[in-house]
Order: structure tokens, then C-alpha cells, then sequence
């Protein structure tokens, strides 16, 4: 959102908020609208407000969440008995061991789709073969070998995926039988539980795991989904008091009820952070994020209250002098914590406002 619109924004419900007090009777001092450039009769002594020069600061505050995000099942594909499991948090690279069955290590691997059958020479070309032979070339294991990155399984092949069970400790074969490797499109997973036990069969979900990083993550109105962009700078308040950059990565936009009795998800705004470290520290809770800082030094400030709409885009104060209420057109900046700077004042007659003036407010 651009700081032009935020204070539109922030001004227009100023101003609601005045009209509301208003109607509830609690606001002591009402002007007429007949004629804009002067200060209608008081029903009582006016509430006033002093302005102030201060630094100002504004941003959009949200809560939200730490999170490793939503949880996806490792599925097995293994016909043997579970014989040795990871512990919640482990973090595991490609071509490492996830997880043992009946003794042999089941392997992580990288890809978007699951080996679905044993892998072999002779076997007919497949995109699954490609997905083998990238993992083996990325871990080094065709160094070497004249191995060409394709669909075919070759001898060539063989001897990567021996090199490879070399490595593991495991018979060298040359053939990857089902199951013996898992793939996830990932560089790396974080198991965040187990659904196997030791001794049961392997086959079906094993475990559940994240991404490895935290992200935050907080719920958007339907205003903010429309005015948030990606690449926004954001500032993360852990639960420790700890600042941390982060960057809106992405908007998940919400997504309306299947029916009447449920609730739409709202749209979720998806923080990056780079510095995990501190945010390790801490793990999954809750955070504040202000988003879209802006800083004043040395704002003339009054409270948003004060403002008096003074045509379709204008505002004006009511500032007293002289034991009057004078109201004095004024050009309004940034506005934050119920407060608004005022750019510019006064013309037309009219002495500009001065720090220590007081000004009309609601009460």
C-alpha cells in the first residue's frame, strides 16, 4: 500500500470515527456544514488537544504466526518391517536416510513424483529414470562415468546407482528396487511427526514433514489482500522482543465457503525470512509484523479528531486563539498511533499552525 493511500485511508476513518462519536452524543463540539470556512455555535466549552512536533512513525501492524507451514506425508513404498525411524525436528538433505526397512536404508531423493517401480537395465525409459539419474549426478555419483542425463536406464546407469549403494553401505545391485528411495520436491525436509511405528509394516504414510525454514504467516482482511504486494519490507517482533527482517514473498488469496455453514479462509500474506537463527531460537509461536515503515522526524502532529473535512478532498482544524475556535485550511501527511502531521497550514488570512496551539478535538 502506498503511503498516499494509507493516509487517505487512515483519514477517512478518522473522520468516521468523528461522525460515530458525534451521533452518540459524546462529541462536545459540532460544526455546521453551511459554511465550511467558519466554526459553528458550541454546545459547551470545547475539548482541545495541544499539537506537538514528535517523531512519527507508521507501518501496518498484523499478527501472525511462526510456522514451518502445513505438514505432507512421506509415503513409504517398501514391503518390509520398519526398523529404524528419525526423531521430530530431524533435518534431512537429499541422500540421506529417512528411515530403515527391515534393516536396509530408505533413501531421500528429489523430484516431483514418486518412484512407482523398480529401476533397472532393461526396463522401459521413463521420466522416473531421468528423476534417478539427476539425483545421482547431483550427490556425485557419475563422476566418472559417461552418463547422459536422459530416460533411459543405461549400464552406465548401473554403475552410478552401485557407486551410489556403495556409498550407503548396501549391496551393490545396480538396480533400485521399490521403494528404496523416497522422493519430495525439496532440497531438504524437516520431520515434524511420526506416523509409523518400529516393527510395523513399511508401506503407506511413514512420517510427516515441513519445509525446513520458518516463515511467517498472517491472515489478511479483504482490504489488505488488495493493497499488500509482494516484495513489501517487513519487520518481525518475536516473542522474545527480538527484531527480524522478512519480505512478503507471496498473498495466498482467501477462498469462500463451500457452503453456508462454514467460513471463508481469508487471504494469508506469506513472510520470507532470510536471518533464521533468531527465529530458530524461538521456533513456532506467535509474532507482530508492521509492514511498510515510514519514519518523521520532527512532525507537526495533532490528533486525528481534530480533522474537519473541508470539501470532497480537503481538511481543516479548528484551532483556538484568542479564546476563538478559528478554523484554518491545513494539508495532512503521514499518519500513525492516532495522529496525523500536518504538512502545511493557514493562507488565505490565516497564521499557519505552531506547536503549543491547541486544537478542537471530539471528546
Amino acid at each position: 500500500m502506498t503511503a498516499s493511500k494509507r493516509r487517505r485511508a487512515a483519514a477517512i476513518v478518522a473522520i468516521a470515527v468523528m461522525l460515530a462519536l458525534a451521533g452518540a452524543g459524546v462529541v462536545g463540539w459540532v460544526w455546521s456544514t453551511d459554511r465550511p470556512d467558519d466554526p459553528a455555535e458550541t454546545s459547551g466549552e470545547p475539548v482541545t488537544r495541544t499539537a506537538e512536533r514528535v517523531t512519527l512513525t507508521s507501518g501496518l501492524l498484523l499478527s501472525g504466526t511462526l510456522s514451518y507451514g502445513d505438514p505432507v506425508q512421506l509415503q513409504g513404498g517398501g514391503s518390509g518391517i520398519v526398523s529404524a525411524l528419525p526423531a521430530a525436528g530431524d533435518i534431512i538433505g537429499i541422500g540421506q536416510r529417512v528411515y530403515e526397512s527391515s534393516g536396509a536404508p530408505i533413501v531421500l531423493f528429489r523430484g516431483e513424483r514418486p518412484f512407482w517401480r523398480p529401476l533397472e537395465v532393461g526396463m522401459t525409459d521413463g521420466p522416473d529414470v531421468r528423476q534417478l539419474e539427476q539425483n545421482l549426478a547431483d550427490l556425485g555419483f557419475t563422476a566418472g562415468i559417461d552418463l547422459d542425463i536422459d530416460d533411459t536406464f543405461t549400464t552406465n546407469t548401473a554403475a552410478a546407482v552401485r557407486a551410489w549403494q556403495e556409498s550407503l553401505g548396501a549391496e551393490k545391485t545396480g538396480s533400485v528396487a521399490l521403494g528404496a528411495v523416497v522422493a519430495v520436491d525439496a532440497p531438504s525436509i524437516r520431520v515434524d511427526s511420526l506416523t509409523k511405528l518400529l516393527g510395523e509394516p513399511d508401506g503407506g504414510a511413514v512420517l510427516e514433514y515441513t519445509e525446513t525454514t520458518l516463515r511467517g504467516y498472517a491472515d489478511l482482511t479483504e482490504a489488505q489482500e488488495r493493497e499488500i504486494a509482494t516484495g513489501t519490507p517487513v519487520t518481525l517482533t518475536l516473542k522474545d522482543g527480538t527484531d527480524v527482517a522478512g519480505t512478503i514473498s507471496s498473498i495466498k488469496p482467501s477462498v469462500p465457503a463451500a457452503d453456508e455453514s462454514s467460513e471463508d479462509t481469508p487471504a494469508q500474506a506469506v513472510v520470507d525470512v532470510e536471518a533464521q537463527e533468531p527465529v530458530a531460537a524461538v521456533g513456532p509461536s506467535a509474532v507482530r509484523m508492521k509492514l511498510g515503515e515510514e519514519t518523521v522526524d520532527d512532525a507537526l502532529v495533532v490528533p486525528v479528531t481534530a480533522l474537519v473535512a473541508a470539501g470532497a478532498d480537503g481538511y481543516a482544524l479548528d484551532v483556538m486563539r484568542g479564546g476563538e475556535a478559528v478554523r484554518i485550511p491545513v494539508e495532512i501527511g503521514l499518519i500513525a498511533d492516532a495522529r496525523v502531521q500536518i504538512v502545511s497550514s493557514g493562507g488565505d488570512g490565516f497564521d499557519p499552525l505552531d506547536a503549543g496551539e491547541e486544537v478542537v478535538v471530539g471528546s
